[in-house]
């Protein structure tokens, strides 16, 4: 399952709406402060949103906490008349997702509705938001909440601005995910086109509504009646919970089954995204150099990837194979070549321990320190512990005799005292020089990269993002950067902020070999269709979008923006 698509109006410097294509390789171009980390933002907002039902936040958790000034900063020209939309689309790739089918699997379809799950059904599926100010309750919420299974629009959500009652305000009844082969036979000329557009509207006032979806002309027009249901900031439904609605059949379990339909058209979507979102992480333009006492936090947490810190934490936690891929991108041939690698360091350390202070211990002491010039004496105490007057002299001799005597008990217990510690923890090492180092003793670089390599290695399914991972990185190495973005993981999408022309190159090049059948051994093929190149410059509508598109032998067939990194044409001609 992936994200294959971002579109946002109104979002930032994006007033224009704009779509960015995701693949599991996007590289953003464009010039500085044009919106590129507005696209990452996006995203980690909704997180937040889904997850905590926070439409203003002053500070983006996954970002690590970063401070971002809440919903009047993130709305373009801070205009609060205006409605951010941020749409989604996300690919099944064969993948079942969630579902609240419970009560069908136990009543079967007596009831005539759908009896499998309409979005763990679909292929494809987009949710859009329309996040919104409201000036009643002096705060941002969901205005509006659309769901697309397969292409098609098949419900929309709305709330009004004083938050009293969101509504569902159309389903689209007639979506192949929502119809039974009972319905095409026995409502064709009925005036409810299926069996769950007539439980949901009979006996209510249903009214004729009418959509448009995207691409199409002809407008789509059902007798529906608003259902209230209780939400999240808005129109936003309660991820992870069987929605609740003011719908009540006539038998209990018709009304849990109608619920289940509805949870698995407008929640499932919610929850097979932020299932991808909690899988991300994002890795900011400056990393964390841990020093020679860094000790790994044991609980990373997603925050933590944006400062790189997690990289240090989770890399203790590596399996043997992830270890061994981890090291291969870092100092094999053919890689990344950084001369470095990680070494599991066991350390054995003892330690024996004496003194306590015991009256044997004291005395030594004060013959050690005061020698013939010590003078010794016992007194009786009172009942109250006070001692008395009376003072017996003691031989400083004798005292000398018992404590030499004492010496080799005393050598025993601190033996009995002593303790043995063993740990393992993963250190650089030198290579070249067979020592080990300190991140904080080698080139910057290494260190600035290190969390990008550890992320591609053990990252999951949902997007691996990295704001300039070229940073106080060699022209070499940056090149070596584009294998490992089509190399490390096909699981997760890379989404990549960067201004490298040499990571761009290699990919190129990567691209011609595998058409050509020149690719070298152990590299597998890298096709277009597995790098999506988007170009952000600016407008007077905001930011414009292209996406440069890419021919088998690894040339652009649309016209880069003002040339391809003019600045080298220029410089040399």
């Amino acid at each position: 399952m992936r994200i294959t698509e971002i579109t946002l109006t109104n979002f930032r410097s994006f007033q224009a709406t704009q779509s960015i294509a995701l693949a599991p390789v996007t590289l953003l171009f464009g010039p500085n402060s044009v919106g590129k980390s507005s696209v990452l933002m996006a995203l980690f907002y909704i997180q937040q949103m889904l997850e905590k039902g926070q439409c203003d936040p002053q500070r983006i958790d996954a970002l690590g906490e970063k401070h971002i000034g809440g919903f009047k900063s993130l709305v373009n020209g801070r205009d609060l008349a205006k409605r951010m939309v941020i749409k989604l689309t996300l690919d099944k790739s064969g993948a079942i997702g969630a579902s609240y089918n419970q009560i069908v699997d136990l009543v079967g379809d007596d009831f005539g509705l759908p009896v499998d799950s309409p979005t763990a059904d679909a292929n494809r599926m987009a949710v859009e938001f329309h996040i919104a100010w409201s000036k009643a309750e002096d705060m941002a919420y969901v205005a509006c909440y659309k769901v697309w299974l397969d292409d098609d629009l098949i419900a929309e959500l709305s709330s009004d601005a004083g938050l009293r009652q969101p509504v569902i305000t159309w389903l689209n009844y007639r979506h192949p995910a929502l119809l039974t082969e009972v319905d095409h036979e026995e409502y064709a000329e009925r005036d409810y086109v299926s069996r769950l557009h007539e439980l949901l509207n009979a006996n209510r006032k249903p009214e004729t509504v009418s959509r448009t979806d995207i691409g199409q002309n002809a407008e789509i027009s059902f007798e529906h009646a608003v259902i209230g249901f209780k939400g999240l900031a808005g129109a936003l439904p309660v991820p992870g919970k069987r929605l609740e609605t003011v719908i009540e059949a006539d038998e209990p379990a018709l009304t849990l089954r109608l619920h289940e339909v509805l949870s698995d058209v407008l929640v499932a979507p919610l929850d097979n995204l932020l299932a991808l979102l909690n899988e991300s992480l994002c890795i900011g333009p400056l990393r964390l150099i841990p020093d020679a006492l860094h000790r790994p936090n044991p609980y990373p947490q997603q925050k933590d990837w944006y400062s790189g810190a997690a990289a240090w934490d989770v890399t203790g936690r590596l399996t043997a194979a992830n270890m061994v891929e981890l090291n291969h991108w870092l100092n094999a041939s053919g890689t990344l070549n950084l001369g470095y690698s990680l070494r599991s360091k066991r350390v054995i350390s003892q330690a024996a321990y004496s003194g306590g202070g015991d009256t044997a211990s004291e005395l030594q002491a004060l013959i050690e320190t005061f020698g013939g010039s010590l003078s010794l004496s016992l007194s009786e105490a009172d009942e109250d512990g006070n001692p008395l007057p009376e003072q017996h002299p003691i031989s400083l001799d004798a005292v000398k005799k018992l404590l030499e005597a004492d010496q080799h008990s005393t050598g025993a217990k601190a033996r009995q005292l002593a303790t043995k510690e063993v740990y393992s923890k993963w250190v650089l090492w030198d290579d070249l020089n067979n020592i080990e180092v300190a991140f904080s003793e080698v080139g910057v670089g290494i260190s600035q990269l290190f969390p990008l390599v550890v992320a591609a290695v053990q990252a999951g399914r949902g997007i691996t993002a990295c704001e300039q991972p070229e940073l106080h990185v060699h022209p070499r190495i940056q090149v070596g950067i584009g294998d490992l973005l089509t190399q490390a993981n096909r699981n997760t999408t890379f989404l990549i902020e960067t201004h490298s022309e040499h990571l761009i190159l290699r990919i190129l090049r990567r691209i011609r070999e595998t058409s050509e059948r020149e690719l070298p051994a152990g590299l597998q093929p890298v096709s277009p269709a597995d790098v999506s190149i988007v170009y952000m410059e600016p407008c007077e509508m905001g930011v414009r979008t292209r996406r440069i598109e890419i021919d088998h032998t690894g040339e652009f067939t649309s016209r880069w923006p003002s040339g391809f990194f003019a600045e080298r044409g220029e410089e040399l001609f």
